[in-house]
């Protein structure tokens, strides 16, 4: 339907639309990714709970970026300090694929506040994919497919002087071929961020119950140290230590509402190493919840379940963080100056 050289859509027509796509042209994805470079901070983080809790976990790096801190851009140079900070990783190329070699298998990449910013990322991304923040530049942006993003992640972030970066053109693609074996390139950066998100609750799920138990024990101590009179107060403990809820919701689902998991998926500062665990195990006040917790430390289990957090955090660096940093090094650096 037409009127005055105008194309007007119904309702139906808008919606779908508005579900497929946004870009329309490799040129159109390359000034998306820009445009979302160059978005203020505040609207990014729609609101002070959000931006408090990010500030808790690279704050202390906001007062160096002074004015830089107000784009996306200049936001994840506090991404890069705070891996500055504690980079305890080693990254390695070997047989085209690319390997993360934490210094302890049971530990994050980086530093468990570092690794808890890169999934509040992940999450405040997600709600602006999903139409709840309001702000176009942002939502256009990621619902572009997962191959448009890429390819203008290319054009945009490893140039130089007109000149490409050898290295970290084979570490993106190399990055970039193990990722796809995961992630359909037709997806929505939405349905992309989605499943990376799923990735990390399903590993994260694996240490939060053994938090779960710990609570429980921690709890009975406490109780026996009072002197407080329960029947039986092990029997009760125990029974909600085998009362762990694994429902956590789907991030990506429209029934989620925004801001729901935050830092209820967040990564606790606990030393996971079996060889700790057994400890606190042989402490129990409680035969039942020792041989509870024993039964849930997995040496291969919790070295495969870190091994997935880490690359969750790896995968949501890639994508959009680090490009990001080369979209405004130049600015950046001469800012310092």
């Amino acid at each position: 339907m037409t009127k005055e050289n105008r194309t007007l859509y119904t309702l139906e027509e808008r919606l779908a639309m508005a579900a497929k796509s946004q870009a329309t042209s490799p040129e159109a994805a390359a000034s998306m990714v820009q445009r979302l470079s160059r978005v203020h901070t505040a609207y990014f983080f729609c609101g002070s709970a959000n931006a408090g809790i990010m500030e808790e976990l690279t704050g202390e790096f906001w007062e160096c970026l002074e004015g830089n801190l107000l784009h996306y851009g200049g936001f994840c140079h506090s991404f890069r300090m705070a891996i500055e900070r504690d980079d305890d990783v080693l990254r390695t190329l070997s047989s085209g694929s690319l390997k993360l070699e934490p210094s302890d298998p049971y530990r994050p990449v980086w530093s468990v506040r570092t690794n808890n910013a890169f999934i509040l990322l992940g999450l405040l991304l997600l709600d602006h994919a999903k139409g709840r923040m309001r702000y176009r530049n942002i939502y256009h942006c990621t619902r572009m497919s997962l191959k448009q993003y890429l390819d203008a992640l290319v054009d945009l972030s490893f140039q130089g002087n007109g000149t490409l970066d050898g290295d970290r053109m084979e570490f993106f693609w190399i990055w970039r071929k193990t990722f796809l074996m995961d992630n359909d390139g037709t997806w929505s950066l939405r349905e992309a961020l989605g499943h990376i998100l799923r990735r990390y609750i399903a590993a994260w799920q694996e240490f939060d119950h053994l938090d779960h138990i710990l609570r429980c024990m921690g709890a009975l101590s406490c109780h026996l140290e009072q002197d407080k009179r329960y029947l039986n107060p092990r029997e009760y403990y125990f029974s909600l230590a085998c009362e762990y809820p694994e429902n956590v919701p789907d991030p990506d689902s429209d029934d989620t509402a925004p801001e729901t998991l935050r830092s209820q998926i967040f990564l606790s500062e606990r030393d996971y190493s079996p060889k700790v665990l057994r400890k606190l195990a042989e402490k129990s006040p409680s035969q039942d919840l020792r041989e509870l917790l024993e039964r849930n430390i997995s040496e291969k289990g919790l070295a495969q379940a870190m091994g997935e957090i880490n690359r969750a955090v790896m995968d949501l660096s890639i994508l959009f963080v680090e490009p990001y940093l080369r979209m405004g090094e130049y600015h950046y650096e001469r800012h310092l100056k």
